[in-house]
C-alpha cells in the first residue's frame, strides 16, 4: 500500500504543475498572435515556443545548480 500512497502523493504534486505549465505554455504560444493565418504568424508562434523551452530549461538548470550549492544531491525528485 505504501507505493500506492506514494503514487497518489506524487500525482497531487505533478498534476497541478503540469496543468499550470500547459496553460501558461498555451498562453505564451499565442502571445502577439491574434490568428495563425500567415507564415509570419507561424514564425511568431515558433519563436514563442523556442523561448518557452529555453526558459523552462534555464529554470531546471538553475534549480539543479541551487540544489548542488546548498549541499543537496542534484536531482529533480526522480
Amino acid at each position: 500500500m505504501t507505493s500506492l500512497e506514494q503514487i497518489v502523493s506524487a500525482l497531487f504534486v505533478v498534476v497541478p504543475i503540469m496543468f499550470l505549465l500547459t496553460v501558461g505554455g498555451l498562453i505564451a504560444l499565442k502571445s502577439g498572435v491574434t490568428q495563425v493565418s500567415t507564415g509570419q504568424d507561424l514564425l511568431k508562434v515558433a519563436g514563442n515556443f523556442s523561448q518557452l523551452l529555453l526558459r523552462v530549461a534555464g529554470y531546471v538548470i538553475a534549480l539543479i545548480l541551487l540544489q548542488y550549492c546548498i549541499g543537496m544531491r542534484p536531482s529533480l525528485g526522480w
